[in-house]
């Protein structure tokens, strides 16, 4: 049905994202005079459209050859789910590519962050994180040696979460959080096939179990242009205190 000049401009965005869902990422839309013909609006009132979904990332302008759809990030909600639960969640297969793997001594650093005595032992290993194949994240973990006896990087294909849950009946209660933008070293750069200047985001968790007792300690990089953040914030900083005069 045709969009007339009185329509708002939130129709015609929304027969534009619908043009956008349908294509495939790469796929060129139509030339703002075709859209333009095809509803019925001039073609300012087009190019405006489209400059939104530009802001919003769904394009891009390529300069004397058109707008193309562009990929879209994947979105983790922040929470105690593993990336192999995120991946499935969006009908993608996870894996793992082992990059390290060691059982080594807790430096001061290492033992502070796990609350342990310097020297503990603790399994150190670090993995990229696939999606269907396309790497999406670097993550190396440090994690007591007497929490996970005899695990090998045989075991680690999947998620951490699950091993942990399955074979060694540790359940994590809560995590400590910490996220900021980085560029990578060489070699992570590599391995995300990330342009160098490209930032990443790196993230920093301490697991902890539901008494409180430290469980591991996490540092990932995931690839800025291939992934989102997002949370469910509630409750409130602030409370409401009442006088007991009635007053306001």
């Amino acid at each position: 049905m045709a969009i007339t000049d009185d329509s708002t401009r939130h129709t015609l965005r929304a027969e534009l994202r619908e043009l956008v869902a349908e294509a495939s990422v790469g796929d060129r839309l139509p030339g703002e005079r075709d859209l333009s013909i095809r509803w019925g609006v001039a073609r300012m009132t087009i190019r405006r459209a489209v400059d939104t979904l530009v802001t919003e990332g769904l394009v891009e302008r390529r300069h004397g050859s058109g707008t193309y759809v562009t990929p879209q990030p994947f979105v983790r909600l922040l929470g105690l789910t593993s990336f192999s639960q995120d991946m499935r969640a969006r009908g993608l297969v996870p894996g793992s590519r082992m990059l390290a793997f060691r059982i080594t001594d807790a430096d001061a650093g290492i033992a502070a962050q796990l609350q342990v005595p310097i020297g503990t032992r603790v399994v150190s290993f670090a993995r990229l994180r696939l999606a269907s194949g396309e790497a999406m994240a670097v993550e190396t973990v440090w994690i007591p040696e007497s929490l996970v006896p005899g695990l090998t990087s045989a075991d680690l294909d999947g998620s951490l979460y699950e091993l942990l849950a399955a074979r060694h009946g540790i359940v994590t209660g809560s995590a400590q959080v910490s996220i900021e933008p980085m560029l990578p070293d060489a070699r992570v750069r590599e391995l995300l096939t990330l342009a160098e200047g490209q930032a990443c985001l790196r993230i920093r968790m301490v697991d902890s179990d539901s008494r409180g007792h430290v469980i591991m300690i996490a540092s990932c990089c995931y690839r800025g242009d291939k992934y989102q953040l997002t949370a469910d914030i509630s409750g409130g900083a602030f409370t409401v205190v009442q006088s007991k005069a009635g007053g306001r």
